[in-house]
């Protein structure tokens, strides 16, 4: 189940033995196994144990322990456990017993959806980034006390410069919501006072370079050489345009590397504006000043400028 169904379906059903949520939001992911832990009851330092299991005996005699004075008790295990093990376990569950296993993905910029091992019989619970429509109510919600206010249009600007993560979209309200006290925040409040997310960055050079714009790349180059975030850009860049490329290759082999259909019809869209050819040669291009700075051969500033300036210029 997705992050969002969470909540309604601990409210209206028998909890389930084992619950797997894994994702690339840890904001997402704490609330998950927060919700989770609220079906224990007091004194909950002992119907709530959460760490990291050496073995797999050690995990399985602490699911096997009964609560004390509440009906449920919730193991969250953290860290790499053994799934078969767990598993097994599942075959026969403690039924006062809720165990949730967490898992972090670090995040690719298109190819997000791959999911861990899940345990045979264990419910997965996707903790990816929220879709806009779950940010804009929370957003309200966290800046009421201060009397701000704030409309759909700044929320979007906000969700964009924070690369879409809740762990900064929170930290990022609070501020607004005490510099903007009892006022609205505005786009232009968002604009001046969020810095953007390296990844919402590199999106717009990514953009700039494929709309042919190579003021504009060199333009965000420069900032993103003031932040310090040049080796990110080489990582994002590359993940875009090989899946740009392997959509013009492939179109329908984009599902097997984990793209979503919305952004499969995105990526498409992307590649038909461009040969074969000049896809491969940005590629390439790229390729070669991540191996030019890596090597000492130019600076990470000298590579990415040089990339941008041929790719966006029109090298066939």
């Amino acid at each position: 189940m997705e992050f969002a169904e969470l909540k309604k379906h601990l409210n209206n059903e028998k909890p389930h033995a084992c619950y797997a949520c894994y994702g690339d939001d840890s904001y997402v992911l704490s609330r998950a196994v927060a919700l989770i832990s609220g079906l224990a009851g007091e004194p909950r330092p002992f119907n709530i144990v959460d760490k990291e299991f050496g073995t797999a005996r050690e995990l399985t005699d602490e699911l096997m322990q009964l609560p004390l004075m509440s009906s449920v008790r919730v193991v969250i295990a953290r860290g790499k456990i053994d799934v078969a093990a767990v598993g097994e376990y599942l075959k026969k569950p403690n039924d006062t017993t809720v165990l949730v296993v967490v898992t972090y993905i670090k995040h690719d910029s298109w190819g997000h959806d791959a999911s861990p091992v899940i345990p045979q019989g264990a419910t997965p619970v996707v903790c990816n980034r929220l879709d806009i429509k779950y940010v804009i109510p929370f957003v309200r919600s966290a800046i009421k006390d201060s009397g701000a206010v704030i409309f759909d249009a700044a929320v979007r600007k906000l969700y964009d410069r924070c690369g879409g993560y809740m762990t900064r979209i929170n930290s990022e309200a609070q501020k607004l919501a005490f510099m903007r006290a009892g006022a609205e925040i505005t786009s232009d409040d968002v604009e001046e006072l969020v810095n953007a997310d390296t990844e919402f960055v590199v999106f717009e050079l990514g953009d700039s370079i494929l709309a042919g714009n190579g003021a504009r790349a060199l333009e965000i180059v420069n900032g993103m050489a003031k932040n310090n975030d040049l080796v990110a850009a080489f990582t994002l860049l590359y993940n875009r345009f090989k899946k740009i490329f392997a959509a013009a290759v492939d179109p329908d082999g984009l599902a097997g590397l984990g793209v979503k259909p919305y952004q499969a019809n995105k990526l498409k869209g992307e590649s038909g504006k461009f040969s074969k050819a000049r896809l491969k040669s940005m590629l390439d291009l790229l390729a070669k000043a991540d191996y030019d700075y890596k090597t000492g051969a130019m600076s990470q500033y000298d590579a990415l400028t040089a990339f941008v300036a041929r790719a966006a210029g029109g090298v066939k």
